[in-house]
């Protein structure tokens, strides 16, 4: 009989994971403002420089780099999020869609309102949005390679 659920060793790595990404998420949001913007402007002149070498003189802004992060990371926690319902039901992880939403929900929420306790910092629903889509496409991408994998393990 095949089980249903992960292993638990499976499932323990997922969650830690899961839960180091919402501390990173966290830690980032508690920064205060200078020294968030040194930050971004040091990716930001990283993402040039690999930009220039591939040949592309894009103009990259500060905005834009804060804002890609923030969605990159709440990617990888939707992401994240999919394989802790994936560990609980290995068969229909569409079944926790529901719950993987709103944790990822309540995860950009919690992110924007630490934002507004640090100096120089402001929470904006319009991150929430922002930060809530990118849940939305790490849980559609994982349901995606989920389905993808199950179609492969029946052909072999």
């Amino acid at each position: 009989m095949k089980r249903k659920s992960a292993s638990l060793r499976f499932r323990i790595i997922i969650f830690m994971l899961t839960a180091c990404m919402i501390a990173f998420a966290f830690i980032h949001s508690s920064m205060p403002a200078d020294i968030s913007a040194e930050e971004s402007e040091n990716v930001m002149v990283f993402l040039q420089k690999i930009l220039l070498s591939f040949g592309f003189n894009a103009e990259l802004t500060d905005h834009i780099v804060r804002k890609s992060a923030h969605f990159a990371e709440f990617t990888a926690i939707g992401m994240l999020l999919t394989s802790c319902a994936y560990s609980f039901d290995r068969i229909k992880p569409y079944k926790y869609y529901s719950q993987v939403l709103f944790s990822g929900l309540a995860v950009a929420v919690l992110d924007e309102t630490i934002q507004l306790n640090v100096i120089g910092r402001a929470g904006l629903i319009t991150d929430v949005l922002l930060d809530f889509s990118g849940v939305i496409t790490g849980a559609l991408i994982m349901f995606f390679i989920f389905s993808l994998y199950k179609r492969i393990r029946k052909i072999m």
